[in-house]
């Protein structure tokens, strides 16, 4: 018995529609945005630590790597938030249709690209 499968499963070939890539960024995001909380969760309890540990975190935060790490963090959060919202009123039985499902996710992408920039300049500003 032959199964009739896909043999080519490379992804770079295959062309997804706007509502699958808004949906596996919204998982990507999710778990980078879970990863990124070990940074925050240890800054925030080296900086209340004491005086001598706000400032070590204060100094650590004016470098390159730890304003990328937190507009990456940012960035993450704001695109987890903008495609659970979207979702979330999907599940209401909104935007479930193709054309209104792609044009939402178009939205979200267009949003979170809007967000990163913004939070790409209140950090590096």
């Amino acid at each position: 018995m032959k199964k009739q499968r896909p043999v080519n499963l490379d992804l770079t070939t295959i062309s997804m529609p706007a509502t699958a890539k808004a949906s596996i960024l919204h998982r990507i995001t999710g778990v980078a945005f879970f990863f990124a909380l070990t940074f925050v969760i240890w800054a925030w309890s080296e900086s209340l630590s004491s005086p001598e540990g706000f400032q070590f975190v204060k100094e650590l935060m004016s470098g390159f790597i730890a304003k990328f790490i937190a507009w990456g963090s940012l960035t993450a959060l704001s695109y987890h938030i903008i495609g659970g919202i979207r979702h979330m009123i999907q599940d209401m039985g909104c935007w479930e249709e193709l054309e209104s499902g792609n044009n939402s996710a178009k939205v979200a992408l267009a949003l979170w690209v809007i967000t990163a920039i913004l939070a790409g300049v209140w950090i590096w500003s």
